[in-house]
């Protein structure tokens, strides 16, 4: 599902990088945009958490009034939602897209040249295939204290190797194995296709020869990545500064020229590497801890100030230190990209919503909302019905029960009209009439027999 969004993501970051040139800031200006792009979804989060708030008083006194009646406390709350036209879930939206633009951005930040880069994408994946093969095999061979030209010494040809590493009976070099090895009953077009890639293995091997010992080299290449992301990896294999860099002839052209041109970096570090301790990458989860914590401290600080009478639970106390422990987690184990990104949405997001609280103030937001009250209303009189009316519709439909209709006000106007104009006799009776009705319908709710008076 993710890399379904990575795609227009990846556009949106495609023209940021054209347009500024660096990867890190380009990253600054995407989630620039991205932000400003929600800022009406958290302008309307910001009115419905304030609505919420104004309203917490006349939902304690139902709570406490219908203490013993779930149900009757469900249809109260929604009643109340519908009058003061509170969508309770309104404040769930955007925090469900901050957490998809996050997720979908992995795959941006694991793929640059994927996503960013002109390349044909179908060579870009031939190479970050060449590259896993290249670094799975190699990771066999070193673990075996040898090398290719070891095996090639003792055994003459790669055809002799493979009998010799490919082995159905021990399969002691498992990811070897499982890239060329079959078992005796597989079916032709599986052996060939197995074979036809061994040989490009082994072509690789023979034109580059030492290329084994280079990928397995954690000086040269960030072994973290090299099988798992080998297309961050590509960026090793072009760096001028590394002493086999002779080794990047082994990347397709076309990935090669634009790999070395294109800046993945931001002050001098880069963002295709996973941050620790042992490098100054690790003041980027530091960094992204630090701004979540910031930004969700400041939050609850507006929420308390804006609404003293609500009490913080034991599960939003967990919830203020959970977020920015998870980032600090996602920053240590994915690319730098990743909790640079983390850093630039959680920076946004404290000053968001420091502005925010400061325009939506609580009497701004009491004023909107009386004047929304009479919007609604005019509404509900033209048979318009909001999304906590139908709601409310249903829920009373399920229990058997009567909805109110769009022109109930309008009804209830014309009957007032009405019982102006009866006797006092006639209108007894219509008031008897009445009465026995809702209790006839209270009955039926509950299960109580009902006996007209």
């Amino acid at each position: 599902m993710f890399s379904l969004f990575a795609t227009p993501l990846g556009l949106l970051m495609k023209g940021c990088y054209k347009l500024i040139g660096n990867y890190g800031i380009a990253l600054l200006v995407f989630t620039l945009v991205t932000r400003l792009l929600m800022l009406p979804l958290s302008i309307k989060q910001q009115k419905s958490t304030a609505k919420m708030a104004m309203i917490q008083p006349e939902l304690e006194k139902l709570k406490k009034k219908h203490a013993k009646n779930q149900e009757k406390l469900n249809e109260e709350t929604m009643a109340l939602y519908q009058k003061s036209g509170v969508n309770p879930m309104a404040s769930c939206l955007p925090m469900l897209i901050s957490m998809l633009i996050l997720f979908s951005m992995i795959p941006v930040i694991y793929g640059p040249m994927t996503y960013v880069s002109d390349v044909d994408k179908d060579i870009v994946t031939k190479s970050n295939n060449n590259i896993s093969m290249v670094a799975a095999v190699s990771q066999d061979i070193k673990n075996h204290d040898t090398t290719v030209a070891k095996l090639l010494e003792e055994n003459g040809t790669f055809d002799k190797i493979k009998e010799k590493i490919v082995t159905e009976e021990d399969k002691d070099y498992k990811n070897t194995y499982k890239l060329f090895g079959y078992d005796s009953d597989a079916d032709s077009e599986e052996k060939t296709e197995k074979d036809k890639l061994w040989k490009e293995l082994t072509d690789i091997y023979t034109k580059y020869p030492g290329i084994d010992e280079f990928i397995t080299n954690p000086n040269y290449i960030s072994q973290n990545l090299v099988v798992s992301r080998p297309e961050l990896a590509t960026f090793d294999f072009v760096d001028e500064s590394k002493e086999n860099a002779k080794y990047q002839e082994f990347l397709p052209a076309e990935v090669r020229d634009y790999a070395k041109n294109f800046k993945y970096e931001f002050f001098g570090l880069s963002l295709g590497a996973i941050p620790s301790f042992k490098s100054w990458l690790a003041i980027i989860p530091i960094l992204s801890f630090l701004l979540q914590l910031a930004a969700t401290v400041i939050s609850n600080y507006f929420t308390k100030k804006n609404n003293p009478a609500q009490k913080m639970g034991m599960g939003m106390k967990i919830m203020l230190f959970a977020l920015p422990l998870f980032s600090l987690w996602i920053a240590f184990e994915y690319p730098a990209g990743l909790g640079l990104y983390w850093i630039y949405s959680s920076l946004f997001a404290v000053i968001q919503t420091i502005f925010l609280n400061l325009i939506y103030t609580p009497a701004k937001i009491r004023a909107a909302a009386e004047a929304d009250m009479e919007r609604k209303k005019e509404q509900r009189k033209n048979g318009k019905k909001s999304f906590m009316e139908r709601a409310l519709e249903m829920q009373q439909e399920q229990h058997g029960e009567r909805p109110a209709s769009s022109g109930d006000d309008d009804d209830e106007d014309d009957d007032g009209d009405e019982e102006k104009k009866l006797s006092k006799q006639e209108l007894k009776d219509l008031q008897r009439k009445k009465l026995n009705e809702a209790r006839k319908r209270m009955a039926e709710k509950y299960g109580d027999e009902y006996t007209e008076e």
